[in-house]
């Protein structure tokens, strides 16, 4: 199962002040959309008690803050919860640029960690994924660099063989 972090703050409104301020927030969204159109411009920020102290909202956040502000004007709790990315065993394979099967049998074989959800279909997390190719590209770099050496007196035949060798362990 994917790591997740859970913030610890839960906010609730517990007081008709507070859910005014959301309300304030929520009507503020509500009106520049009714202007603008629904997607953020790049003109929503945060700002801090500096003149200069400001960040700018990405789309994402900017639809965050939204859900948030519109349940905390209701009165709901919320919660926001960290997910790792996930990738299909496809978008691992083209990754990792393997098939789609070798990468079934790498998780079988417990080389890559994966779950599975439904009943076929696998999820890796993405950096479980980044993790194993840089693993694979420093193990061909491994293999590379110590038979270079091992070989430099070696014919086409010894050559050839050492290729087939390098393609089994991969």
């Amino acid at each position: 199962m994917p790591e997740s972090a859970i913030i610890p703050s839960v906010h609730t409104v517990e007081t008709p002040r507070a859910a005014d301020a959301s309300g304030k927030l929520l009507s503020f969204v509500v009106a520049h959309e009714q202007r603008h159109g629904t997607a953020p411009s790049p003109s929503f920020f945060l700002t801090g008690a500096d003149e200069h102290d400001r960040v700018e909202l990405s789309a994402e956040l900017f639809a965050i803050l939204k859900e948030a502000a519109t349940a905390l004007q209701r009165g709901q709790s919320v919660s926001i919860v960290a997910r790792d990315q996930e990738v299909t065993t496809q978008q691992a394979a083209e990754i990792l640029g393997l098939s789609r099967p070798t990468v079934v049998k790498l998780i079988d074989a417990g080389e890559i960690p994966a779950r599975i959800p439904g009943k076929q279909r696998r999820k890796l997390r993405l950096k479980d994924v980044l993790c194993y190719r840089d693993s694979l590209h420093d193990r061909r770099t491994d293999f590379i660099s110590d038979t270079s050496s091992e070989y430099d007196q070696s014919t086409q035949a010894d050559i050839a063989e050492a290729l087939r060798e390098a393609r089994d362990r991969a």
